[in-house]
């Protein structure tokens, strides 16, 4: 009886897994839709809290991967295997297989353990949303909707972070009653907002991806999405970016809008309403900000100078995660930090490339670097699609936040922050669902051009 009764809270939970099973067979773009706007409210509630074993957006993935196999028995869909998702799967595959057999191969104590596995697994998810996204045939209307809600949910996040910051109403402590706070380095004792994604470096990075998705969107002059709405997208998530106190996102803002400018080849009117918000929000939020600034001791300082915690990071990179490394080059040591490095810092290796070379060594970085490269090439592509405003927003998107990635990822995990993650990925997919249109027409175009050229 007593497992029974434990067993009831889980009922609404099983429930409503089966209703998005179920309207995922019945409208794939609708399921989708929900994933991309749920994945980020629900990252930060931890493994365990919802679903057994799993996090809230891995059951949400489960699920939708569920009815989409449901969807494809009854309406088969083939699509051919492009570069880009040789690239994609490459990286994914690769740096799940490699350190899978350099933990079976050494042997190491931490293999069983339920934290490295799900560390080994992490790529698996990556690509799974990209494939989610890549191969779901959607309508004209469907692909403004996900992107719609994605959008919505950047600036549901973004208002929590500014409420948090704020903490109206008591804020911070119901939003730590339901989403676990996670350890904090002692060299960075700064409040920051973690909102829904669980990290504050989460919402910097979620912020600006949101601001360069409306960004790209208004410079194509994409006729779905109103300039009112994406001004409004474009100012929130701005302001997430600055009451997240995350300074590598904020710094790489500017580059990630001259990328788009340039690809667009046109200014929108809605960007000069946004850099008079962002200066809005600094003004607003100055106290929290120059606290920060105090914090990284760069108040009292003349020129360039090197912010506190990055110092503090480049110290430990030398003293202890360069040198742990010096062993696994090639390899990797199976995600697992070796114990060279202090146990309190075993979490914070806080450099995307570092934390890559632990995955899967070299191999892992050419892997990833192949990868970020593909779609930078696709993004760029993108140009020629002509009059269509889709597969250009996304292909600017995407070749601005590959740029704005590969610079930030020098200070920290971005890659694989939750909500950060899945987003990209789901951008990625969709760029390549429309470079595979794009491909079809121009062959169909070719091929018309072709027969009506042709001797009777």
């Amino acid at each position: 009886m007593p497992r029974i009764i434990a067993l009831i809270p889980l009922v609404p939970a099983m429930c409503a897994g089966l209703a998005f099973l179920v309207l995922t067979f019945w409208r794939p773009a609708a399921g989708c839709g929900l994933l991309v706007l749920l994945t980020p409210l629900t990252t930060g509630l931890g493994r365990g809290t919802i679903v057994p074993f799993l996090r809230p957006n891995e059951a949400l993935l489960l699920a939708l991967l569920a009815g989409l196999a449901l969807h494809r028995l009854h309406h088969p869909h083939p699509r051919p295997i492009t570069s880009l998702d040789l690239a994609v799967g490459s990286f994914a595959i690769g740096t799940v297989v490699v350190p899978s057999l350099v933990l079976l191969v050494s042997n190491q104590p931490g293999l069983p353990g339920a934290d490295t596995l799900h560390d080994v697994l992490a790529p698996a998810q990556f690509l799974l949303v990209y494939l989610v996204f890549s191969r779901t045939p959607f309508s004209s209307r469907s692909v403004p909707m996900i992107l719609n809600l994605a959008m919505l949910a950047g600036v549901i996040v973004g208002l929590v972070a500014i409420a948090e910051l704020v903490d109206v109403g008591g804020i911070r402590e119901l939003m730590a009653r339901y989403y676990p706070v996670p350890v904090t380095p002692s060299w960075d004792p700064v409040y920051r907002p973690m909102s829904t994604l669980g990290h504050y470096s989460a919402v910097g990075a979620f912020g600006a991806m949101n601001f360069t998705l409306a960004l790209s969107l208004a410079t194509a002059r994409h006729p779905d999405f109103s300039g009112p709405w994406l001004i409004v997208v474009m100012v929130v998530n701005l302001a997430a970016v600055v009451v997240s106190l995350t300074w590598a996102p904020l710094l790489v803002i500017p580059l990630v809008a001259v990328i788009i400018l340039w690809h667009g080849r046109h200014v929108p009117w809605e960007l000069g309403v946004t850099v008079v918000a962002l200066a809005v929000a600094f003004v607003v939020f100055w106290p929290a900000v120059s606290e920060r600034i105090a914090q990284q001791g760069l108040a009292s300082s003349v020129g360039l100078v090197v912010p506190q915690t990055f110092q503090t990071r480049l110290d430990h990179w030398q003293q202890f995660f360069l040198p742990a490394l010096a062993d696994h080059v090639w390899l990797g040591s199976g995600t697992i930090i070796p114990s060279i490095v202090p146990t309190p810092l075993t979490d914070f290796v806080d450099n995307e490339y570092l934390r890559d070379a632990f995955r899967a060594g070299v191999v892992g970085l050419m892997l990833l670097l192949v990868m970020l490269l593909a779609i930078a090439l696709t993004g760029w592509r993108s140009r020629r699609a002509g009059s269509d405003p889709t597969a250009r927003s996304l292909g600017s998107t995407c070749l601005a936040l590959v740029v704005f990635l590969a610079l930030i990822g020098v200070t920290a995990e971005y890659l694989f922050f939750g909500g950060v993650s899945q987003e990209f990925a789901m951008l990625v997919g969709l760029l390549a669902a429309q470079n595979l249109v794009e491909a079809r027409v121009e062959q169909r175009s070719a091929t018309g051009s072709l027969t009506s050229h042709s001797p009777a």
